[in-house]
């Protein structure tokens, strides 16, 4: 067997780090007193949203510190910009319900809070691609062939991705609901370069 040379090709952050439990009982709190919406889609796959979408406007306090964990990761990816939260909202997935898969437009990151506490089975997000060309099954999945990777919620965490990366929720084989806070990240002021150079 030869000896390969084997480099990741435009590899995409999946990043995920602890966050203050104090600021994930004070998520609870809020998320407690919630509106939701589900249209005829979400209804038929058992989830909703809170019809604020703008949550963290009315807990600057949370919206503070969560946008200064966001930023440490920024700067460990090699950016140099500020950044600014633009809509946020909580998720629910209600028992035997799931996320279809999607990517999230007109934002930079998205971060996912899991402030509550999660049964293992309560539904993983997975990050996934569409099967490209031609599709072989391989004996194993790993890092290399895999086109998916599932992650399960840990309470007190927070995740980061880029926003485009498609992803979705396993369903919840829980009798509970699986709840948690979601936000979007765009860049703020002047970026980009040459005729690409943007203010936002």
């Amino acid at each position: 067997m030869k000896t390969w040379s084997i480099a990741p090709l435009f590899v995409q952050p999946i990043a995920s780090t602890e966050i203050d439990k104090d600021v994930c009982e004070k998520i609870k709190e809020f998320s407690e007193d919630q509106f939701w919406f589900a249209d005829d889609r979400s209804m038929a796959y058992g989830n909703a949203t809170s019809k604020d979408m703008q949550v963290l406007n009315k807990h600057s306090e949370v919206r503070s510190y969560l946008k200064e964990v966001a930023d440490d990761l920024i700067v460990q990816l090699g950016y140099d910009c500020d950044t600014q939260i633009t809509t946020s909202w909580l998720s629910k997935v209600k028992s035997g319900g799931e996320i279809p898969g999607k990517s999230i437009y007109n934002s930079w990151y998205t971060s996912i809070i899991f402030f509550d506490e999660y049964d293992e089975k309560c539904g993983d997000t997975e990050f996934y691609v569409d099967p490209q060309g031609i599709h072989v099954v391989p004996d194993e999945w790993n890092h290399w062939t895999a086109p998916f990777i599932s992650l399960t919620p840990a309470p007190a965490h927070m995740m980061m991705f880029p926003s485009y990366v498609k992803h979705r929720v396993l369903r919840n084989e829980t009798e509970n609901d699986r709840i948690c806070l979601m936000f979007n990240i765009m860049p703020k002021g002047l970026t980009g370069s040459s005729e690409s150079t943007y203010s936002y």
